[in-house]
């Protein structure tokens, strides 16, 4: 059992390690309203509308783009609105109306998995949290409109409150995030806060002064309470995802490096340059470098066509990023700015391994410089996301292989 315990210890490590990782710290409102209430008879009422409002801080740390653990801490304040039912039915359109607010510190842990709708930027996500609250005395207010002498009525009334110093909740939520602008995050969502034991007890009792007669009611509340959030997350620290790089022997590769590639930059040029690679058996030694710069793969791709479509533009903020394409050691787009709106152009593989370069030519207001691409490659699309800088240089490998009927 103890080599298997280390064996799976290390295969975790193993994912873990080479696995997308944000850290991101992050603030929300709620707002909603108070659950359930316990009452022993029928002399107090709860009103329609019980409010709670609050905010927290929160510090998350996200694994693979899916999973993520967070703990922070808030505050909340919530408000139970009574009204003493027996003076509602004595005197029509008075009664005694009873505010019961309470404060509370919470402390929670949560897990939380996320999925991405359709490639898009948008994700659902499910959450479970854990969180303990400590209690304080709230305040109790009360308002009294008596017609004693015209009524009869002479009576005397006492409202108190017993706080728990604290309880433990387990809070289920659902909703859907948002990425946007460097990786940062915008949330909504729906949670309903499950209280495990008792937060407080109130005994109200209302004395007759003339017959001596006394009635009485408890009220008790668990804590539970359904809310809608709001949140915002700012990303800290990004790791991406590492590749697995197959080690090649040196004297197995044969690279020509004797010519430099220069990209004349030109900040007046309107419409980008484009050209089509010849459909010829391609070298499959994959390039190390282009333009004196190291090509870092992202991500590979294996298609039946020869002829693919490809779309690029700027997924995030647009922030004057240009940049060139190259494809096997050739141009195929030269000193595009990238915009929103997406630019399409059709590129010619060559069969075997190609190399798909995002050569930056500046970092934009924002580092790195980023690009979104979709592949087309006649039977489904692939969504890219490639990020170069004056250094690196993002690489998609597309390997081309004919279809057995695939004529040319």
């Amino acid at each position: 059992m103890k080599y298997i315990s280390f064996f799976i210890s290390l295969f975790l490590f193993h994912q873990i390690s080479y696995s997308q990782h944000d850290l991101y710290i992050g603030a929300e409102v709620l707002g909603g309203t108070l659950g359930s209430t316990d009452l022993e008879s029928g002399l107090l009422n709860k009103k329609n509308y019980s409010p709670t409002l609050g905010a927290q801080l929160n510090l998350s740390y996200r694994l693979f783009d899916f999973l993520s653990f967070e703990g922070g801490i808030g505050q909340q304040r919530s408000r139970i609105k009574l009204e003493d039912a027996v003076f509602s039915d004595e005197l029509d359109g008075f009664s005694i109306n009873i505010n019961n607010t309470n404060y509370h510190w919470n402390y929670f842990a949560a897990v939380s998995a996320f999925y991405r709708i359709r490639k898009t930027d948008t994700y659902i996500y499910g959450k479970f949290a854990t969180s303990k609250n400590t209690y304080r005395a709230g305040e109790v207010s009360k308002s009294e409109s008596f017609e004693v002498t015209s009524q009869n009525i002479n009576r005397s009334l006492v409202y108190t409150t017993t706080y728990a110093e604290s309880n433990i909740s387990y809070i289920p939520e659902i909703g859907l995030q948002y990425k946007f602008f460097e990786g940062n995050l915008l949330s909504i969502g729906l949670r309903y806060n499950l209280g495990q034991s008792q937060v407080f007890e109130s005994n109200y009792s209302i004395t007759d002064n003339i017959t001596q007669e006394t009635k009485m009611d408890r009220l008790t509340f668990m804590g539970d309470a359904f809310s809608f959030t709001v949140r915002f997350d700012y990303k800290l620290i990004h790791l991406a995802k590492r590749e697995k790089v197959k080690k090649v022997k040196l004297n197995e590769i044969a690279i020509d490096v004797s010519k430099k590639d220069e990209v004349k930059k030109d900040s007046q040029q309107s419409k980008p340059d484009t050209l089509n690679v010849p459909n010829t058996t391609l070298d499959t030694t994959p390039l190390v470098s282009i333009a004196n710069r190291d090509l870092v793969v992202k991500d590979r791709l294996k298609v039946h066509f020869s002829k693919v479509k490809v779309q690029i533009w700027d997924h995030q903020t647009v922030d004057g990023d240009r940049v060139s394409l190259n494809l096997n050691g050739e141009w195929i787009l030269k000193n595009y700015e990238l915009k929103k709106e997406k630019y399409e152009i059709q590129i010619e593989l060559s069969e075997g391994l190609n190399t798909f370069v995002l050569h930056a030519l500046n970092l934009g207001k924002y580092k790195p410089n980023t690009a979104a691409l979709n592949v087309f490659d006649g039977e489904k699309k692939h969504r890219i996301i490639l990020e170069s800088n004056m250094n690196e240089s993002g690489t998609l490998q597309i390997n081309y292989k004919k279809k057995r009927d695939d004529k040319k």
